[in-house]
Order: C-alpha cells, then sequence, then structure tokens
C-alpha cells in the first residue's frame, strides 16, 4: 500500500503541476522563476516552454500514476529518470553555465525521485 501511495502522490503533484500549464502558464513559469521567459514578444519561446513543461509534468505524473493504480513498478523507470536527470541538469546548468540554482526544484526532484525510488524497491518486494 505504502508503494502505491508514494508513486500516487508523485503522480498527483505532476499532473497538478501540469494542468497549471495548461490553464495558467504564466503564473506556473512564475512559480519557477521563469516569468521574464513568458513575454508576448517570444511567442515561439512561450510555445516551446508551455509544451515542454506541461509534457515533462504530465508524463512524470501520468506514468507514476499509472505504476500506482497497476502496483507495477516497470512505469516508474521513466518518471524516474526525468526528474533524476532534471536535478542533475540544473546542478550542472548551476555549475557551468553559471545559472542560479534553483534548489527549491533540485530539493523536489530528488525527493520525488526518491519517493518513486522506494516505490519501486517495495512493489518488487511484494
Amino acid at each position: 500500500m505504502t508503494a502505491r501511495i508514494l508513486a500516487a502522490l508523485v503522480g498527483l503533484v505532476m499532473l497538478f503541476q501540469a494542468f497549471g500549464w495548461l490553464l495558467d502558464p504564466t503564473r506556473a513559469a512564475a512559480s519557477l522563476g521563469m516569468i521574464e521567459s513568458l513575454k508576448i514578444e517570444t511567442a515561439l519561446g512561450r510555445n516551446t516552454f508551455i509544451g515542454d513543461f506541461t509534457s515533462f509534468f504530465f508524463t512524470v505524473g501520468l506514468l507514476s500514476c499509472i505504476g500506482a493504480y497497476t502496483k507495477k513498478h516497470e512505469w516508474l523507470y521513466g518518471p524516474i529518470s526525468l526528474l533524476a536527470f532534471a536535478a542533475l541538469f540544473r546542478i550542472y546548468a548551476g555549475l557551468f553555465h553559471e545559472t542560479d540554482f534553483l534548489t527549491s526544484a533540485i530539493v523536489a526532484e530528488i525527493l520525488m525521485t526518491s519517493m518513486l525510488a522506494i516505490s519501486i524497491y517495495l512493489f518488487k518486494k511484494q
């Protein structure tokens, strides 16, 4: 039961974020410190941000929920990869491209990666 709850919690949080990008991309971008990236003058850039970020959050959320519902750990490898690499590449960007570290996102991604890893472990034990 714990495995399902952990995976479902990650899934629901990420789906909530995905719907935020669909319904109010300006607010969703602001929550990630990207408000200047969604100005009217950059319509193609806005399209990319909305499409890519919605896709990221929706995919992680959907696959995590499917894993929780079906109790099959295989569904969780995609979301765990996306989250872990997002954290890794955020750290890389800070170290090698002089960006600010978005510490809250890095911590959240590592926490959700850990939750999914625990879910995988618990599903395999069943």
